[in-house]
């Protein structure tokens, strides 16, 4: 019988994430006995992460997808690392698998000089990003808006924040419920491409929208 757990009698130190990466635990009755199991799965992009199973017995490293390890408590040892059948994780996990929301979507805007006009190529972005929310189903909609490094710091947090405004106004006439949405402003404190103080760079100029 397998189920999940929140709570693992054993330590799980050092999960550190390279890139993206799903950590699945579950318990598994075996002979009697609680063991709890460990399998490192890539995210959707394919990317896979790292973690160490340790007690105060030994540690194992997982670092390839699919690598496995288990522990029936502190007090022991995890087992050797081996490879989950694919097959199996799918018996598993298979539902849970079906139902995972799907990463965040991502899109960048960009803006004319000292304007919130969005460039051409940008305006044209507006109509994808409600379609995005519409065949995602959208809980919340991040618009955070952004400026080069000409002009002052005061110019430009309103400048970004005027941006990030307009951006979320443009999306509501299309009918996006406002309610979802979180407008921040960067100024020119988080630029894409750093450079110089007074250095004018396009890239920097824009707002980006991160769907959830």
């Amino acid at each position: 019988m397998n189920r999940f757990i929140s709570t693992p009698p054993s330590r799980l130190s050092g999960a550190t994430v390279l890139g993206l990466a799903l950590l699945w635990l579950f318990l598994m009755m075996l002979s009697g006995c609680a063991k709890q199991a460990v399998i490192l799965m890539p995210d959707r992009d394919g990317h896979v992460g790292k973690a160490e199973v340790s007690t105060t017995k030994g540690k194992q490293t997982l670092d390839k997808e699919g690598d496995t390890t288990s522990v029936i408590s502190k007090n022991f040892s995890p087992s050797s690392v081996t490879t989950a059948k694919p097959a199996d994780i799918q018996k598993t996990f298979g539902e849970v698998l079906a139902i995972e929301p799907p990463p965040a979507e991502t899109f960048t805007l960009f803006f004319e000089t000292g304007t919130t006009d969005l460039t051409a190529e940008s305006s044209e972005k507006i109509a994808a990003i409600i379609q995005s929310c519409q065949q995602r189903g959208a809980i919340s909609v991040s618009v955070s808006g952004h400026t080069d490094a000409t002009g002052s710091d005061q110019l430009n947090d309103q400048l970004a924040r005027d941006r990030a405004e307009q951006v979320k106004k443009l999306l509501v006439e299309q009918g996006l419920n406002p309610d979802l949405i979180t407008v921040s402003s960067h100024g020119k404190g988080n630029p894409a491409y750093p450079t110089p103080e007074g250095v004018a760079e396009p890239r920097n100029r824009r707002v980006v929208v991160i769907i959830h």
